[in-house]
């Protein structure tokens, strides 16, 4: 029986196919994670058997605050909407005056 040569190609094939492996699962396991799962993980295998959630915006509607009536919230926001308008106002003084100090002191 005639003895067949193995390439430098497919030595290397087998190599990586050991090491590449395993090479990932040390460093799974020692950046503290669990290699099996990280595995899993990146290449989709994970079933997903958790209940799907509603969206975002049909929990918004059904969780209304209970504590606060909707008056008191309006107003909380348009006195915030005040306090924000007059700190505006503010930096946009204070930029102008640094523009004016930069301008007198070239």
């Amino acid at each position: 029986m005639p003895r067949r040569k193995v390439t430098p190609f497919a030595r290397f094939m087998l190599a990586m196919i050991i090491i590449v492996p395993l090479a990932f699962a040390g460093a799974s396991y020692i950046n503290g994670e669990d290699p099996i799962a990280n595995f899993k993980s990146l290449t989709g295998m994970e079933a997903t058997e958790q209940p799907q959630e509603a969206p975002a915006q049909d929990r918004k509607h059904k969780e209304k605050p209970a504590d606060k009536p909707a008056t008191e919230s309006i107003e909380a926001l348009k006195k915030e909407n005040a306090r924000l308008k007059r700190e505006i106002k503010e930096r946009d003084q204070a930029i102008k005056d640094l523009q004016e100090q930069l301008k007198n002191n070239q």
